[in-house]
């Protein structure tokens, strides 16, 4: 992990063109020069000349970003944005002593008690039915505030579109090992996209292990809490303790953080999990599929996908693909984004649900349950009802439910 000053040449080489300004989600939604790279940029020359200092004030405006990395795409000098702006945020961790409290909230433990609290309550939620009882309820409740349209966003989170947890392994028959790393929302929030995956490699030549993961690590490491960053790699990679060909994830930010384990620690450990960190989408890349009933289907490319599935989605038979605008544009979620930027955060994504509609797709697929959660938040922030929009489904989870593998 480099520090703040190993990236002053960088930092010096922004021009301040402004034309980061012209892809940035969170400028395009709040008009805050402070949003954009070159604004921040300003501010870390300052601190790189000794006239300012990272607090918590200036922690605040390079937490205005999503980590999309649009202006890395677009700028001339092809500066990476995101990097710096983790590296800065480091130094204010480094060098602020935090409150006991903040320090506690936090942690990595703390973190896993809000998600084993979060698995309860699902469980609760769908063993007593409530997502039946809220869709009564739910004009008045898209209608009626913040409060009635976060219920509806976590209603969202219990839909359990594909739920078949009977398939098992074929043992004896498999020539290769996946160990699968389910992730946080797979583990504790919706287990459908797990699922869905072990259909669809059932008949394949791979044969899944799951291990106790942890959580991947993307919100403490955008959030530039290395610390806490590198206990949760160090919790992942002693996990280890057998052989494999591929480290298996259908979470598209997930892929991209393991992807990156071997940079924060050098290990073999850590290079062989980072080096055989692989998707779901990449293995299946040479199956056909066919729906079972004609559909329209559009796709979302998260902003950490660096696999192009839109080959998949295209070729799947008795489907019309809809290329929609800005397909591969940041849907505003991000994470920790969205619960420090609220505003700015339903801002983007109702502008990137509203695409969806404008194109009367069936579905909507992509490869990150973040963004599931940022094109629902749109929706629902434009005010469209569940009947009037489509359905946003994991890849996977369309392909298990909707599909079948042509031979």
């Amino acid at each position: 992990m480099n520090n703040l000053k190993e990236y002053e040449e960088e930092i010096y080489k922004c021009s301040r063109c402004a034309l980061c300004q012209s892809v940035c989600p969170v400028y395009k939604s709040s008009l805050n020069e402070c949003a954009v790279s070159k604004g921040k940029f300003n501010m870390l020359n300052g601190v790189l000349n000794g006239d300012l200092k990272i607090t918590a004030k200036l922690k605040k405006y390079l937490d205005l970003c999503t980590g999309c990395n649009a202006c890395k795409d677009f700028c001339p000098s092809g500066i990476d944005v995101r990097k710096i702006f983790i590296a800065a945020k480091y130094e204010y961790y480094k060098n602020n002593k935090l409150p006991l409290l903040q320090k506690i909230l936090l942690s990595y433990s703390f973190f896993c008690v809000v998600l084993k609290t979060a698995s309860v309550f699902m469980k609760l939620y769908r063993f007593f039915k409530i997502g039946s009882f809220i869709k009564y309820f739910e004009k008045l409740l898209i209608n009626s505030g913040f409060i009635g349209k976060y219920i509806l966003l976590i209603d969202s989170l219990s839909k359990n579109v594909f739920y078949e947890t009977t398939l098992k392994q074929v043992s004896g028959t498999k020539n290769k090992t996946a160990l699968y790393f389910d992730g946080c929302f797979n583990k504790y929030l919706n287990p459908q996209t797990e699922n869905a995956v072990k259909k669809i490699l059932y008949d394949s030549d791979i044969s899944l292990i799951k291990k106790d993961f942890g959580c991947c690590g993307i919100s403490h490491l955008n959030d530039g809490n290395i610390e806490e960053f590198k206990k949760i790699v160090q919790n992942n990679l002693s996990k280890i303790n057998t052989g494999f060909d591929y480290v298996l994830t259908d979470c598209a930010s997930c892929r991209s953080v393991l992807k990156d384990y071997k940079s924060f620690f050098d290990s073999e450990a850590a290079k062989q999990f980072s080096d055989k960190t692989t998707s779901v989408a990449e293995l299946i890349k040479g199956l056909n599929f066919e729906a079972t009933k004609p559909c329209t289907v559009a796709i979302h490319k998260p902003c950490h996908e660096d696999f192009d599935f839109s080959g998949i989605v295209k070729n799947i038979k008795n489907t019309k693909y809809l290329e929609v605008e800005d397909y591969d544009k940041c849907c505003g979620f991000s994470g920790l984004f969205a619960l420090k930027n609220p505003g700015v955060s339903k801002k983007i994504s109702k502008s990137k649900a509203l695409q969806y509609i404008k194109n009367n797709a069936d579905f909507v697929l992509t490869t990150c349950p973040a963004c599931i959660l940022g094109l629902e938040q749109g929706f629902i922030e434009a005010g469209i009802l569940s009947e009037s929009r489509p359905k946003v489904l994991n890849l996977y989870v369309f392909l298990a439910q909707y599909c079948k593998v042509q031979e």
